[in-house]
């Protein structure tokens, strides 16, 4: 029982900690603030559970679980704001301690061991106890974890990554648009519904029987998760100079790499490692009737969406280079009127009624040849993303492009799963016929 008691304690100390990091806007402030507020119920539970023989110690703890709370919920309705410059520093600041090993420093900026290999550290599982080094709170209180005495791969403050992923955003065209939804597991299974929205059913008259409604089959896909690297190059002196630009450079680096692979796995990934909505086999191929781009007319659009039913058709939009696009542009309807209308203020771009977004992972112009897809018609809530939390950063110096030049390496991964939940033939795939 003592030992539970020392292990709140020390959640407690840590707890009172705090970081009031900073916040660029309220929905990240309130998941970060709802994730410290699972911790403390979690601990406030742990106490019921404790004999009353140790009634005194016990209150003191309830009393400071309690005014936590209050400080907690007055941090979360008054977030303070997160500039720029302080994310730039607070990353340099945390790349550099990755790089030197300075585990003080990076305990102090919520950063956490983790082992390296498929299975990551739960941040809220370890804590930094001075002179003891990195602890975990689900073995014995006191016992060491592991060897994370020498561990040299860490996953960077929850928050941070939250800002991270939030800008990253801003610089992808998916992103915004698909069904995201963050994932604990390894794997999850989700169901392919025929619609969208919840089906309604009238119940009958009071006294009459009930009658039975019969419940169609649903298909089931698994995403898994999967893990995905990249790594951001700079020289010695770069990291003796400023953690403002450090961070900055990696902030840079990661939010244009992220953005753009998020882009593909959504859009033109062919099962590398997933598939995406452009490459899926449960597409309708509709075939232009020429084999050149060239041969692209009105009609082609406006067949190739009542192929889509009505129901579905009607939160569609068409995915396309932004070349492509130019050159549709000039093409008129049997009225003589352009079938593109450009986005304006707060009213998206459409074709042909149907909105559309430019994006460059898609193929281009001068890439269409016979047999090309070249635009998809799809529902972007159909595309599942799952992220599971967490981005480790890991130092590599060791290379003959390291003792050369005297560059280092910064490795960092991140955890996702995409999938298309889509039925069969409820999108189009836009392709130049075959020669």
């Amino acid at each position: 029982m003592n030992e539970l008691l020392r292990a709140i304690k020390q959640k407690l100390a840590d707890m009172k900690k705090i970081e009031n990091t900073g916040f660029s806007d309220q929905a990240k402030a309130a998941e970060y603030f709802q994730d410290k507020e699972i911790l403390l119920e979690e601990m406030a539970k742990a106490l019921e559970t404790v004999a009353t023989t140790s009634t005194e110690q016990v209150e003191q703890l309830e009393k400071t679980v309690k005014s936590l709370r209050e400080e907690l919920k007055g941090q979360a309705a008054n977030p303070r704001e997160l500039t720029q410059k302080e994310l730039y520093y607070k990353l340099g600041r945390g790349i550099a301690a990755v790089s030197r090993g300075s585990k003080s420093i990076l305990a102090e900026l919520g950063y956490t061991p983790t082992t390296g290999t498929e299975n990551w550290t739960n941040p809220k599982d370890v804590n930094w106890v001075m002179g003891k080094g990195w602890i975990t709170q689900r073995a014995t209180a006191g016992d060491p974890m592991g060897d994370m005495s020498t561990a040299d791969h860490f996953l960077i403050h929850p928050a941070y990554e939250t800002e991270l992923v939030g800008i990253a955003e801003k610089n992808s065209v998916m992103m915004p648009l698909v069904d995201s939804v963050p994932m604990t597991t390894a794997s999850v299974i989700v169901p392919i519904e025929e619609d969208v929205d919840v089906n309604f059913e009238w119940l009958t008259p009071y006294g009459e029987e009930i009658p039975e409604v019969e419940q169609p089959k649903i298909e089931k896909v698994e995403i898994k998760a999967l893990t995905c690297a990249g790594y951001v190059r700079f020289y010695d002196e770069f990291e003796e100079d400023s953690f403002i630009d450090l961070g900055k450079l990696f902030v840079k680096k990661f939010i244009g790499s992220y953005a753009k692979e998020f882009d593909k796995q959504c859009l033109v990934a062919n099962n590398a490692p997933f598939t995406g909505a452009l490459r899926t086999n449960r597409a309708i191929n509709y075939t232009i009737k020429g084999n050149t781009i060239k041969d692209l007319t009105w009609e082609d659009f406006n067949n190739a969406v009542y192929k889509v039913p009505a129901e579905e058709r009607k939160n569609c939009c068409w995915f396309l280079h932004e070349t492509i696009v130019n050159h549709v542009c000039n093409l008129k309807d049997a009225n003589g009127n352009p079938i593109v209308r450009r986005p304006m203020e707060k009213m998206p771009g459409v074709i042909d009624l149907y909105p559309y977004h430019e994006c460059h992972v898609m193929p281009q112009f001068s890439d269409i040849g016979a047999n090309t897809p070249l635009a998809v018609f799809v529902n972007p809530q159909r595309i599942s993303h799952r992220n599971r939390k967490g981005i480790e950063l890991k130092r590599f110096d060791g290379t003959s492009e390291s003792l050369k030049f005297g560059t280092k390496a910064l490795r960092f991964r991140k955890r996702d799963g995409f999938e298309l939940v889509i039925p069969k033939n409820h999108m189009v795939v836009l392709k130049t016929k075959s020669s």
